[in-house]
């Protein structure tokens, strides 16, 4: 298992926002699991088209979220979900367990962990008067 929640670490206090981040935290830990057990390439590759379309999905559900509290650096944190986001197209593009590998494991792993607790967190707490 790459990322194990935590409530305390990882929990944003909205219960959409945190389940869906459990998915995706599952998601990587599937992923990994399929890479370092040496799955099939199709296994590897479905469960990525997962991945991306349900950040794809939370995205857009988080950015709704932010949106009603307000509008002060969404546009910046609109702009990271965009730049994750072609980062997977380009490696869901190319072949997909050649580009899976444990640095790219460790930069999803990264990404997201960072993502939770500096900036969704961030935004959160900047607009908490408005929740």
């Amino acid at each position: 298992m790459l990322i194990e929640w935590n409530d305390k670490k990882l929990s944003v206090g909205i219960k959409l926002l945190d389940d869906q981040h459990k998915v995706l935290v599952s998601y990587i830990n599937e992923l990994h699991d399929l890479i370092t057990s040496d799955s099939n390439k199709s296994t590897i590759s479905e469960l990525f088209e997962k991945l991306y379309k349900y950040t794809q999905y939370h995205f857009h559900d988080e950015e709704k979220y932010f949106s009603s509290l307000g509008k002060n650096d969404l546009a910046l944190h609109k702009l990271q979900h965009k730049h994750f986001l072609e980062e997977l197209a380009q490696i869901q593009q190319g072949n997909v367990k050649q580009k899976i590998s444990e640095d790219l494991l460790f930069f999803l792993t990264d990404w997201l962990v960072h993502h939770i607790v500096a900036e969704d967190l961030k935004f959160i707490q900047e607009h908490k008067d408005n929740l």
